[in-house]
Formats: C-alpha cells, sequence, structure tokens
C-alpha cells in the first residue's frame, strides 16, 4: 500500500515549495490556511490556472503561486483548477469571515458546488504569523498549525467536504476517500471517565427459605381450595348446646371471615412464633416487597401490640390513642368528611 500523499509533514514541505521564491511570507492565519488548501489541491493532481475568477487561464509552473497572491489588499483568496480526470473547471475561494473561515468551491460548467465552514482558530495557532519561510530561523510550519493531528482533521474534512464533492472516485496513488463514519470517529474527543464517588451501600435483601413454597409460611400444609366453606353446609352451626358438627372442624372457613380463616394462612394449625417476615402470616413470592417497603400488613399478627387477632382484642371501637385497634379494619364506610361539600 502506498503512502499517504496528504500526510501533514508532505503537506508542509509542499506549502513551502509552493510560495514564489520573492514572496515567501504569510502574512496570518487566513494566509496560511489558503496555502494549505492549494497544497492539497496540487498533491491531488489539479492543475492552478488563475487566482481570480474573471481573468484568462494561464499556466502556472508546478502551481507556485504568484508573487502578489496575498499582497493584493483583499483578504480573501480565489483559485481556479482544472483537472485530467475531469473536463469541468473548479473555482475555489477562501473567504475570511471574522474568527471563522469559509471554503467555498464550485465546478463553473455545472451546479456541483461543496463548502466546508470552520473556526480559524481551531485550525491555526495566530501568535505563529506573520511566518517568513526564507528566514534561517523560520520554526516549523507545522506549528502554524497547531500540530500534525490538526492538519490531518482539517485534510480530512477537506476531502470529504470539497474533493469528494467536485471530483467524486478521484484516482491517485496514495490518496484515499473518506467516509462519514470515520470522519466522525476521528473528530470525536474520547468520553472523559467519570469521576470517582463513594460507592453506594447495596440494599441487603433478606434471606428466602429455599424449602418452603413462596406462598405459604413454614410447617403449613394449604387447604384443598373445594373445602373452603364446608363449614357453611353444617345445619347445626357451632352452638355448645347442639351435637358434634357433621364435619371436621376447617378452624373458620366460612362466609363470616375472622383471624383464623385460611385466608390468613390457618393460624390455628401451627404456632405464633412461625409468623411470616412482612407482618402477619406475611409470606409473599420471593421480592414481593423490597427492603423497606411500606404497605398493609398481609394478616393480623397477635405478636403486634397494634394489630391483635380477635381474641387478643375486643371486637369495636380502638383506644384513644388515634391507632385503629379493630382487627381487620372493616373498611365499609365513607372516609371521614366525604358528606361535608366545604372538606
Amino acid at each position: 500500500m502506498a503512502n499517504d500523499i496528504l500526510d501533514p509533514a508532505t503537506l508542509t514541505s509542499q506549502l513551502v515549495a509552493l510560495l514564489p521564491p520573492s514572496n515567501e511570507r504569510l502574512y496570518s492565519a487566513h494566509d496560511g490556511l489558503a496555502a494549505l488548501v492549494h497544497a492539497i489541491f496540487i498533491t491531488l493532481g489539479f492543475r492552478l490556472i488563475a487566482i481570480d475568477d474573471a481573468s484568462s487561464a494561464r499556466t502556472f509552473q508546478d502551481g507556485v503561486l504568484p508573487e502578489d497572491w496575498n499582497t493584493r489588499g483583499s483578504t480573501d483568496h480565489a483559485f481556479r483548477y482544472k483537472h485530467e480526470q475531469s473536463s469541468l473547471e473548479f473555482l475555489l475561494k477562501v473567504v475570511r469571515l471574522g474568527q471563522r473561515t469559509l471554503i467555498n468551491a464550485i465546478a463553473l460548467e455545472s451546479d456541483k458546488s461543496a463548502s466546508l465552514d470552520i473556526c480559524t482558530n481551531d485550525f491555526t495557532s495566530p501568535s505563529f504569523y506573520p511566518y517568513d519561510a526564507s528566514r534561517s530561523d523560520a520554526q516549523p510550519l507545522v506549528h502554524g498549525f497547531i500540530s500534525s493531528n490538526r492538519i490531518t482533521d482539517f485534510v480530512t474534512q477537506t476531502k470529504l467536504k470539497i474533493v469528494q464533492k467536485l471530483v467524486p472516485g478521484l484516482r491517485k496513488e496514495g490518496y484515499t476517500e473518506e467516509t462519514e463514519e470515520a470522519s466522525s470517529a476521528r473528530a470525536a474527543p474520547p468520553n472523559p471517565a467519570p469521576a470517582a464517588g463513594p460507592a453506594r451501600a447495596r440494599p441487603v435483601m433478606p434471606p428466602v427459605p429455599e424449602d418452603i413454597p413462596p406462598y405459604f409460611p413454614p410447617s403449613v400444609r394449604p387447604y384443598n381450595p373445594l373445602e373452603i366453606g364446608r363449614r357453611d353446609l353444617d345445619p347445626f352451626g357451632a352452638d355448645t348446646f347442639l351435637p358434634p358438627s357433621l364435619f371436621p372442624p376447617h378452624g373458620g372457613d366460612g362466609m363470616f371471615v375472622g383471624p383464623d380463616h385460611p385466608i390468613f394462612g390457618s393460624r390455628s394449625r401451627r404456632q405464633d412464633n412461625l409468623r411470616g417476615q412482612w407482618g402477619g402470616d406475611g409470606y409473599l413470592p420471593p421480592l414481593g416487597a423490597p427492603p423497606g417497603a411500606r404497605f398493609d400488613p398481609v394478616g393480623p399478627d397477635p405478636n403486634h401490640p397494634l394489630r391483635p387477632t380477635f381474641g387478643g382484642r375486643p371486637r369495636g371501637g380502638g383506644p384513644t390513642g388515634g391507632f385503629n385497634m379493630q382487627d381487620p379494619d372493616n373498611d365499609e364506610f365513607m372516609p371521614p368528611g366525604a358528606g361535608d361539600m366545604y372538606m
């Protein structure tokens, strides 16, 4: 594979060679960018035929600029080119707009145009100019364009936005066309690493017993769902003066819901110290409630002073402490103040 003919070192050497021997000065950063664009076009095989948009075409030996190319009193520069791979004539203007540089190009025989708008100080070092290549103590010209990397970035943009629009598919040994993806990846600055901060403590999840079904407390065998409600079929009820029931006891599984109803986990068939982790029977599926979540108790809890079973506290109104001691809370009434139109 041939070396890149638009390498920064090659271009800066070519730029100095294209300055007229009697005027090897670059008076400003704008002159430097205009001369760099000219060096790119000459390196790619374009032929300079004029330095304005009105004069007749003529020959410039090896593309060397005329003596007055940057001393005409205008800060803008114009170049006209021809290329052997195209029958068109190309006009290129480098225009200074305050702190920006606008490069416009067009194929004069067609409406094919291209433009590139850059911030001048992004690609040049203003304090470097004026520059005189004829001086023996002249600094390397690369410093006038900040660094070799900035020259590479400028060449990439010029190829992508100007050259490839005017002469697509240009063939030159050592020249390769650019793509939008490669250009964006090269121009994008690396993402800064986020500032290291104190690590947040991860919440501690309560252990889930492996030998217990997720929906049932330990040592509790679930009821057959077809048996719930059988007590309602007992014609004799649960009166102490009547003969024993025809059906085995099921701990209050009828239509009257109490603390021993199967929906609360058959409290009568297990010890009270085998309560769940979430209040009452409280056995939820794994991760059913995150640590610290606030929600109503799942069922009556005989060990909690504010949530007793019916047997632990009398049914009826609660004490004066402000807590509702009725359990479960039969929420069949309207909320306080619901009938007050001024609430």
